[in-house]
């Protein structure tokens, strides 16, 4: 009987390796898909629908391995691009806005002031 056990364990273990594997492979499809169509589409369902897993499969991927959800990985690259931008300051805060999907500008600086503390303004001339 013992010896049943230790046979089976290394199975199992590779099964779980495997999964995991599965798992870390459709978080980078996930980064991928954020990273070609988050000025498009902010909605984490789109994003769980072009991967085929249900959004809660996604969410409880993503925080196990991330801690993060999806809609915080949305956000963090919305907030990589704006900053980027900012600092390139090659546009107006007001094209920044609608080029990245704001509804207006208040709502972008609120973003962004939330997110680092700063004014989009104290970004650029930083």
């Amino acid at each position: 009987m013992m010896q049943e056990l230790v046979e089976v364990a290394p199975v199992a273990e590779w099964v779980q390796r495997r999964y995991v594997l599965e798992e870390i492979k459709l978080l980078f499809r996930l980064q991928r898909l954020i990273d070609t169509d988050f000025r498009k589409c902010k909605y984490r369902e789109y994003y769980a629908a072009l991967v085929g897993v249900s959004l809660f499969q996604l969410d409880s991927i993503a925080r196990r391995h991330l801690d993060k959800t999806v809609y915080q990985l949305i956000q963090d690259r919305l907030l990589q691009e704006a900053l980027k931008m900012l600092r390139e300051g090659k546009a107006s805060v007001k094209e920044l806005t609608f080029e990245l999907g704001f509804r207006d500008q208040a709502y972008f600086a609120r973003f962004i002031r939330r997110r680092t503390g700063f004014s989009p303004l104290e970004i650029r001339n930083s």
